[in-house]
């Protein structure tokens, strides 16, 4: 069970076949980049430059495995949905959490 995703060549489309199939389009502010979330878990950042090719970059790892070839990204796991989104910095990347403290009997602020 994969799903391929891919840019489709002069437009901000992207063809998904596999497990599914259908072209979503791709939404833009003023930023090139958007998010793809995957129903297996995985988030992927896409970049689009000025030639419209499009580079992909894995930001949350899934439960599948995912494989980036060129434009083509290859999703091998049982996929039930995929979206596009806007994006959005806090989703992307995550904050550092909290350090926890060794002793929370003696730190104040624990």
């Amino acid at each position: 069970m994969t799903v391929e995703i891919e840019p489709m060549p002069g437009s901000h489309r992207l063809r998904v076949t596999g497990d599914l199939e259908t072209v979503l389009r791709v939404p833009f502010e003023d930023d090139d980049r958007f998010l793809l979330g995957v129903s297996d878990g995985t988030l992927l950042l896409g970049t689009y430059d000025d030639r419209l090719r499009c580079a992909w970059e894995v930001t949350r790892d899934g439960a599948g495995r995912v494989r980036v070839d060129g434009d083509r990204v290859v999703v091998d796991s049982p996929v039930e949905w995929v979206t596009a989104s806007l994006f959005d910095a806090n989703v992307a990347e995550r904050p550092a959490p909290g350090a926890l403290p060794l002793f929370p009997d003696l730190d104040r602020w624990a």
